[in-house]
């Protein structure tokens, strides 16, 4: 019997609630950009304002540091590369393919913000944009190229079906959408 916090009303549906949206890999995309973005701001804010480091230099460390925290989330909870049984390529492979989706993403980024400008789009509605379009962009390279199942992974095809161990987990690098 449920104790405490479980017995209350609604709680299993909430806790279903929440399972089933951050069952859909794009929420987690969104939450490990935005939790990278916060890093980014506060580090940011530490190293320069608080700390006294130059700003270029607070700013590219803050920057650093964000990264990292972009990367290891969206290896190891947005797409769970990190499972060995996942089919996944290795670090070695991952992490330059998401630097440079990374650096893909900037450039579309400031190509779309560079030219509605150019057609007189004023800098505060091109941002948005710009914000709206490239996540959706490097979700997709994440998804189809930095993350993707490596047919080199795979269980192989000698063994028969019903002789392989039975999966412990649903498929990890699968969409719940």
């Amino acid at each position: 019997m449920a104790s405490g916090w479980q017995s209350m009303p609604g709680w299993t549906a909430t806790v279903a609630l929440v399972r089933g949206i951050l069952a859909k890999r794009w929420v987690r995309f969104g939450i490990v950009g935005g939790a990278a973005s916060v890093s980014y701001f506060l580090l940011g804010l530490l190293f320069v304002s608080v700390l006294g480091l130059p700003t270029l230099a607070g700013n590219a460390l803050a920057y650093a540091l964000s990264f990292i925290v972009s990367y290891l989330g969206q290896c190891l909870w947005t797409f769970r590369a990190a499972d060995a049984g996942a089919g996944i390529a290795t670090h070695r492979t991952m992490l330059p393919r998401f630097a440079a989706t990374q650096a893909v993403g900037l450039c579309c980024n400031s190509a779309i913000v560079w030219l509605l400008m150019q057609v007189g789009v004023p800098y505060a509605w091109a941002m948005p944009v710009a914000v709206l379009l490239v996540p959706v962009m490097v979700y997709v390279l994440c998804k189809v190229w930095v993350f993707k199942k490596q047919t080199s992974f795979v269980q192989s095809e000698a063994v028969p079906p019903a002789q392989q161990p039975a999966a412990q987990h649903p498929a990890r690098n699968e969409d719940n959408a």
